[in-house]
């Protein structure tokens, strides 16, 4: 992972600093071409099948916690599409306190199948949905990234306030952070998250979301979902240790 996204990382994640205040503080400049270029092909790009929701197996790592209660659990599952068309999970293994499964994961998973049911038109990262605001170029070389401010044009759910990263070579989203601006759920207040893309040979290959919620009922909650293309260039299921079969 290129220095400047874990540089980011580590102070959206430590620090919990909402993502629209930190581009705020960034100089905003005018998009030049090679900006404007990225940009499109990210336009582009969010027009075909989502790499991690509807482009064949992908295993899900979620670990999830409670740190008021000292309660942690972790889920390993393969996600597909099905014959209707919607994902399904498969759990493969489960560990760790079944409180935090319910109150944390299944909510978060739940309210994530709702999108892709029946809102992914209305959730994308799309002009249509967002104002794009050019902050600047972070990186360099093959590692360099174009920011963009993102504020939704409606509230609604699963929209998020923040920040967009575009890798400059391929227009693939790379980095997205921010907070969601209403509740996914009625069992969950606040949502900030921190999206982190590997790309490999230009295409995503493996997605890392950091989301820290407030529960209605139990307090702060944390999850770590990491999913994996299976298949992409030999790859199997992550190895897992200390889960037990479910």
């Amino acid at each position: 992972m290129p220095n400047h996204r874990i540089l980011l990382l580590s102070v959206l994640i430590a620090l919990l600093i909402p993502a629209d205040m930190l581009a705020q503080s960034l100089p905003v400049v005018r998009s030049g071409p090679p900006a404007s270029m990225a940009f499109a092909r990210y336009v582009a790009s969010v027009q075909q099948p989502n790499a991690f929701t509807e482009s064949g197996p992908v295993a899900v790592v979620i670990q999830a916690s409670l740190p008021g209660l000292y309660k942690q659990s972790a889920v390993l599952a393969v996600r597909q599409p099905g014959e209707s068309g919607r994902n399904q999970y498969r759990v493969l293994k489960i560990t760790g306190d079944a409180t935090v499964v319910d109150e944390v994961i299944v909510p978060y998973v739940s309210a994530q199948q709702q999108v892709e049911d029946g809102l992914a038109t209305s959730a994308a990262v799309t002009p249509a949905n967002y104002k794009f605001t050019y902050v600047g170029e972070v990186g360099s070389g093959n590692n360099a990234a174009f920011v963009f401010r993102i504020v939704p044009k409606k509230k609604r759910g699963w929209l998020i306030a923040g920040q967009l990263w575009i890798d400059a070579a391929t227009g693939a989203a790379v980095l997205q952070a921010g907070r969601l601006i209403r509740p996914p759920s009625a069992g969950i207040r606040r949502v900030e998250l921190v999206r982190d893309t590997k790309l490999q040979d230009g295409n995503p290959c493996t997605r890392v979301t950091h989301v820290a919620m407030e529960t209605r009922r139990l307090g702060r909650g944390e999850l770590t979902i990491t999913e994996y293309r299976l298949g992409v260039d030999g790859s199997e299921l992550p190895p897992f240790p200390g889960l037990v079969s479910h």
